[in-house]
């Protein structure tokens, strides 16, 4: 990444729902850039207290006029003191509310505004500890859709795999499109348009690959590289789309005799292997798992039973369908 600005975003927040605009979605980078000296993979040892930063407005209000835009701008602001961060653990039935951005204070004649984060969200913007994605600043900030800006973190995510499987149901949710029911107008509207900007604009080429199942798309496959640096399993994640595209053509049965047949070269116990047959999420699961495990799509460290199963059978009640937000949701951004 040479000497571009690189900011760390926490996947507590990163896998949350958000409705930031544009320009708030600007404001969040640059705090996790100011931030970024401070984030932690030992949050505990973390002095909590509010900060405050003093941002100017060509880092949110990129390539525009400060005193034509003021109206504008004051709106912005207003709204970004309203938004909250929403943190749901239903199984222990907790629900916390934040306010992240208490104040702000703008100075249009000076071309800045100073904000205070509140102390209360600090640990979920400086805690690495869970994961993260990292990405140029230069390169988010240079989108201007708002749906380019919700794609791009999550594929540089991604990078290293090259690949990225969302199911249609989420990824319109993630992308707070639900309003486009149709696929045919999601994918004109919102997927062609963010990925034709993010290529134009960033330093990722994306492809899009649709998995069908039956004769409706079912989920939706991001091929990742980085421009200039191709990717070295680039031709084997094409194998596994190809499996993915024909076993989603299959019946049950047909997926339930495939899988049989490879079961044999694995030492899952019988139960396992039971479980398999019988549960069809279990059952398309496996049939992932060992298309990517035959291509050589994974780096496997153990051997491939062992690797299998710790992703079939780490939770007792199985593979579950994603249906929307888990239940325990770490960071929704809202109104």
């Amino acid at each position: 990444m040479n000497d571009e600005i690189v900011i760390r975003e926490p996947l507590t927040l990163l896998l949350g729902r958000s409705e930031f605009s544009l320009h708030e979605r600007r404001l969040y980078w640059t705090i996790l850039k100011a931030l970024k000296g401070e984030q932690t993979f030992d949050v505990k040892s973390y002095r909590v207290e509010d900060k405050q930063f003093r941002i100017h407005y060509s880092d949110v209000f990129v390539g525009e006029n400060s005193h034509a835009q003021t109206n504008v701008i004051l709106k912005i602001l207003d709204k970004a003191t309203s938004r909250k961060i929403k943190i749901f653990d239903q199984d222990r039935g907790k629900y916390t509310f934040i306010v992240p951005i208490p104040y702000i204070h703008y100075e249009a004649n000076k071309g800045y505004f100073d904000i205070v984060v509140n102390s209360m969200v600090l640990p979920y913007f400086i805690d690495l500890s869970k994961g993260y994605s990292q990405y140029e600043l230069n390169a988010a900030v240079s989108l201007s859709s708002e749906y380019s800006q919700v794609l791009f973190p999550r594929m540089t995510r991604f990078i290293d795999t090259g690949l990225w499987r969302v199911e249609l149901t989420e990824l319109r949710e993630l992308m707070n499109a639900q309003k486009y029911l149709r696929y045919s107008n999601f994918k004109q509207m919102v997927l062609s348009n963010a990925i034709a900007e993010i290529n134009r604009k960033t330093y990722l080429d994306i492809k899009l690959v649709e998995q069908k199942e039956g004769r409706a798309v079912k989920w939706i496959n991001f091929i990742i590289k980085r421009k200039g640096k191709p990717n070295p399993k680039a031709a084997n994640y094409a194998l596994v789309n190809q499996d993915l595209q024909k076993a989603s053509e299959l019946s049950v049965t047909e997926k339930q005799s495939k899988a049989t047949e490879y079961l044999y070269n694995y030492q899952f116990t019988d139960s396992q292997k039971k479980t398999i047959l019988a549960n069809e999420q279990y059952l398309n699961e496996f049939l992932r798992l060992d298309s990517m495990v035959t291509h050589g799509a994974v780096t496997v460290a153990t051997t491939p039973t062992r690797y299998i199963a710790g992703i079939l059978f780490k939770d007792i009640a199985g593979p579950k369908p994603k249906k929307g937000k888990s239940q325990t949701d770490p960071g929704i951004f809202t109104k």
